[in-house]
């Protein structure tokens, strides 16, 4: 078979298009692996993905989260150090390699990377919400819940931090003897 220049160009300008498609498709199979629960295979989804657009951090920011749930710290922490190196301010990989300082017990650290990320997005829920959970996670409830509290503020439908503030709520006393006795006797408070 005999390849004419037309021919090339065309199969050349084939392939950039299946490639060019090939992103938006491998993105989608990597969202839909993380909401089943496929965790191994998004994260290789994502790694092929961040390989393919280097630019794209996002791509590294999902690499790095998928291996802190995976509990491969090491990996986490590279991933989101690629990130940074890339963009110092980037908030999505200062919390998320705060979680991973967290769960490794490392709070001093987490609390810098908070720092930072506060600094950088004051108003980010997010933001407010890690630094709840590092303070609670160290028996600090009174800094928990008011980042917890700040967080409602800046976004009242976060689920994660309604379960965190009513585990920081405390349980409502119980009455004593004589409240008791006084309910008993007349029926009321």
């Amino acid at each position: 078979m005999e390849w004419r220049g037309k021919d090339i160009l065309v199969a050349v300008l084939l392939g950039l298009s299946v490639c060019a498609m090939g992103a938006p498709d491998l993105e989608r199979r990597a969202a839909d692996a993380v909401a089943a629960h496929h965790l191994v295979e998004a994260r290789n989804l994502y790694r092929r993905l961040a390989e393919q657009h280097p630019q794209a951090v996002g791509h590294q920011v999902w690499v790095g989260r998928l291996s802190s749930w995976l509990n491969d710290y090491a990996a986490a922490t590279a991933a989101f150090d690629r990130v940074l190196a890339a963009d110092p301010g980037n908030v999505e990989a200062l919390v998320g390699k705060a979680y991973v300082a967290m769960w490794q017990d490392e709070f001093a650290q987490a609390d810098r990377l908070l720092a930072r990320a506060v600094t950088v997005a004051p108003q980010d829920a997010q933001v407010h919400l890690a630094l709840a959970r590092n303070a609670h996670f160290q028996g600090k409830e009174r800094r928990a819940a008011r980042h917890v509290a700040r967080a409602l503020v800046l976004d009242p439908g976060n689920v994660d931090a309604q379960e965190l503030q009513r585990r920081l709520a405390p349980a409502p006393a119980r009455p004593g003897f004589l409240a008791r006795l006084k309910r008993l006797l007349t029926g009321r408070s």
